[in-house]
């Protein structure tokens, strides 16, 4: 699998997490056919994601992902508690999390521009294609950092969430997980970037110029 293949894999699941209602089925196809059967273990998750009725049916995942969800997309949400009152939204263990992804963002030029949460697993998924297409940027190690820290700890959470509430979209998961582990693999032995005092501080990365482009 090369790294064009990579890219189509992460299209392909961040498609697959939209809502039913909001798949585009030619590109799901497309996507889908991109994928080098080589790997059977990632591609076998798709494929019962993709042949499971309910996991197409848009009540399923508006009762469990998507109108105050018991499984919510969003990865912060399986990371941090929710702050008990309104002062302490802007205050909580989440927010340095949230600035951490905007920043990764805007980096490799993603700007979501107010559209989704940045921990929306949608967007996270996408953004793993887009700064795979956009490696150039990566001289620090940003994008291990992002798999190891921002994204497969959150992926742990909101897999223990869906075998609770017994959620269909369980099954895709493990190539969710098996696609980061490739991609990290990829990467060799480049060490992810640790800002000074880590997490618990506004995190600033380096300007690309040109990185909106």
């Amino acid at each position: 699998m090369d790294n064009h293949d990579i890219i189509s894999v992460w299209r392909l699941l961040s498609e697959l997490v939209l809502s039913p209602r909001d798949r585009d089925d030619d590109r799901l196809k497309e996507l889908r056919e991109a994928l080098d059967e080589e790997y059977a273990g990632i591609a076998y998750g798709i494929d019962l994601f993709m042949n499971d009725p309910e996991c197409q049916s848009d009540s399923e995942y508006l009762q469990t992902l998507e109108l105050n969800p018991p499984v919510p997309l969003y990865l912060g949400s399986h990371l941090f508690d929710e702050p008990s009152t309104c002062n302490g939204i802007g205050s909580g263990a989440r927010n340095p999390y949230m600035l951490e992804l905007t920043g990764i963002y805007e980096h490799f030029g993603l700007d979501l521009d107010g559209r989704e949460m940045p921990d929306f697993l949608p967007i996270m998924l996408e953004f793993l294609a887009i700064s795979l297409e956009r490696s150039n940027r990566d001289t620090i190690g940003l994008r291990r950092r992002f798999i190891e820290r921002c994204f497969l700890p959150g992926i742990e959470g909101l897999e223990k969430a869906m075998v609770k509430f017994e959620s269909p979209y369980l099954v895709l998961l493990p190539s969710i997980q098996a696609t980061a582990v490739e991609d990290l693999r990829r990467m060799g032995d480049t060490p992810a970037w640790q800002p000074e005092g880590e997490i618990g501080a506004t995190v600033r990365l380096p300007i690309i110029e040109g990185a909106n482009a």
